[in-house]
């Protein structure tokens, strides 16, 4: 094929830097054909050794162009055409100061010619020939060389494309670390490994709605990012670390059967996130909650692994600790919330989740005032369910439209059920209890209005009581909510107040009609002045807003005295009465306050 005028692009090669599966493969295929195309007897594909290209590194063909594979940008053949990025003939290599021609001449080789590999004004590389005849390339070569060139850089570039698209999803635009697809991928791959299977981190960054809220998104992507660095500096050769969204990240500790090295691991990165993240000036305290999940059995698979973690993850955050791993007892558990998840809607169908009434009581005369329902779900095969993990299940599965205009509709329909049995007990209430998470709900004014309507109740008839106050921003959705509630003629109740993150600007936000005083500050008052102290203050602002005040958790006589010498109007706990069915606080009321006397009738 020396005479150039005779020369066309083999179907071979076309066919071989078409099919090729990345940049690597079309260098290859590209100094493996160049042979054959134009008689040269040494042939290379170079390109760029990093990012700075300081060096350029020579990819073999049939045979090395020279013997180096490592070329300096300046001082080489194939340096110069990178740099200046035009075709360099050199006729005759015979004392030329390049370190390629002197290793050319040194193997009989006598001129040369270097192509560059452009695109969009970038030198991706260059096309390396050498022959023994000097001047063996002419003008016909270049122009064919060059042709050649803009078809390989035409390929090479496809191929970046795709492999920074490639790169992009993999890769989280936060922090760096692995995308959620790419670190189960990871997972997956690391499964199959023969070295042992990997156990992980499931790492979730505790109160970053808060950070978000209180230093803005910017702040919240920053501490993303330093837990991220401080989590990766931890992290063995072999381990991985992906975001899978908002403040949950997956650490994957590679050969790790018996969850060693993870329990440890865990322990070290809790320590080196308690220091606080400096974003942009502001120091933002942090904290993890971590689960464990480790492959504890031959045939687990990695969606059992990855929600044994999880729920691990979850028990540490509702138990206040760091770290739990996930052993038989949590995964026990992981086969609660399964079975709560598929069976819930029919639970509700077949009337298997009920409400327990617990009664509300008058300090000064101990009369029955109403009662607040709390949710019971015993489960056929899991026993109790208890009620903070079905709630929990509820907003994650997206069922709080349907539980909350369900619970709604089930509270009022007991409530009639006693007024019909009870006439006395018309006036007074049912308090259902309801999360930020369902307060948020768009529709939950509307549903709580609707249920007054059909069952011909007036709003305050279902008292709603506001759990996790703590969690409502101001003006955000479920504060909006209460507002309109109340404006509706609603009875709103704030539960658990005097502890935690309450604050009294609640009460210039929130349209408080009644404050449930907390049960330890009710426990502590026989031995505690300042409980009795607080209780006493609390109590007095109540009065002067106007607002109703009742205290928690009364289990004694003593209790019940100092709550009634602190002028606390109501009281509940299991003194007054424990949370019992519909059936049995219909007779309570019939009891105390008269009616029809037989239920069958």
């Amino acid at each position: 094929m020396g005479d150039v005028a005779d020369v066309h692009l083999p179907a071979g090669f076309i066919r071989a830097v078409s099919a090729a599966a990345d940049q690597e493969a079309v260098l290859r295929a590209t100094a493996s054909w160049m042979p054959r195309i134009i008689a040269a007897e040494r042939s290379s594909v170079a390109l760029p050794l990093d990012d700075h290209n300081l060096a350029i590194r020579s990819i073999g063909g049939t045979v090395p162009l020279s013997g180096p594979t490592i070329h300096p940008i300046a001082g080489s053949i194939v340096g110069k055409a990178f740099r200046s990025k035009k075709t360099i003939v050199l006729d005759d290599l015979a004392g030329l100061d390049y370190a390629d021609a002197h290793a050319l001449n040194k193997a009989g080789l006598r001129s040369a010619i270097a192509g560059p590999l452009l695109s969009g004004g970038r030198c991706l590389g260059t096309i390396n020939l050498a022959n023994s005849k000097p001047g063996f390339f002419s003008d016909a070569h270049v122009e064919l060389l060059e042709s050649i060139a803009d078809l390989i850089a035409s390929f090479l570039n496809v191929h970046q494309l795709a492999e920074s698209e490639k790169v992009r999803a993999e890769t989280d635009d936060v922090t760096g670390s692995l995308s959620r697809r790419a670190a189960l991928h990871e997972l997956d791959r690391l499964f199959q490994h023969p070295g042992g299977k990997p156990s992980i981190l499931f790492i979730d960054l505790d109160g970053f709605k808060r950070i978000n809220d209180l230093h803005g998104h910017r702040t919240g992507d920053g501490v993303l990012r330093q837990i991220a660095e401080r989590i990766n500096l931890l992290l063995g050769p072999d381990d991985r670390l992906g975001r899978l969204g908002g403040d949950e990240f997956i650490a994957i500790v590679s050969a790790d059967p018996d969850g060693e090295r993870a329990a440890g691991l865990a322990a070290d990165i809790v320590l080196a996130c308690k220091l606080p993240a400096l974003v942009h000036g502001v120091r933002v305290a942090t904290s993890l909650s971590i689960g464990v999940g480790y492959p504890h059995s031959p045939d687990i698979d990695t969606s059992t692994l990855l929600s044994d973690a999880d729920h691990a993850m979850y028990t540490a955050k509702g138990c206040e600790r760091s770290i739990v791993i996930a052993d038989d007892l949590v995964r026990r558990q992981v086969g609660l919330v399964a079975a709560i998840d598929e069976e819930m809607d029919a639970a509700m169908d077949r009337g298997e989740i009920v409400f327990h009434y617990q009664p509300v009581r008058k300090l000064k005369s101990l009369d029955l005032v109403g009662a607040e329902a709390l949710v019971r779900w015993n489960h056929p095969e899991h026993g109790p369910v208890p009620p903070p993990l079905l709630i929990e299940r509820i907003e994650a599965t997206g069922r709080i439209p349907q539980f909350t205009t369900w619970a709604m509709d089930r509270i009022a329909r007991d409530l009639q059920t006693v007024r019909r049995y009870v006439p006395d007990f018309v006036g007074k209430s049912f308090a259902l209890n309801l999360t930020p998470g369902q307060l948020s709900w768009s529709g939950c004014a509307d549903a709580h209005a609707q249920t007054c309507d059909r069952y011909g109740f007036d709003r305050a008839d279902l008292l709603v009581e506001v759990v996790e106050s703590s969690e409502i921003q101001p003006n955000d959705a479920a504060e909006q909510t209460l507002k309109k509630m109340a404006a509706e003629g609603a009875f709103i109740a704030l539960d658990d107040f005097g502890v935690g993150h309450n604050a009294l600007a609640y009460f210039t936000r929130f349209p408080i009609h009644l404050l449930k005083l907390d049960q330890s500050l009710v426990r502590g008052m026989a031995e505690n002045e300042a409980a009795r102290s607080i209780l006493r203050g609390l109590t007095s602002m109540a009065r002067e807003l106007g607002i109703i005040s009742l205290a928690e958790g009364v289990e004694t006589i003593v209790e019940e005295a100092m709550c009634r010498e602190a002028g606390i109007h109501h009281g509940q706990g299991w003194h007054f009465g424990r949370p019992i069915p519909i059936d049995d606080f219909t007779e309570l009321a019939l009891s105390e306050l008269g009616g029809i006397a037989d239920l069958a009738a």
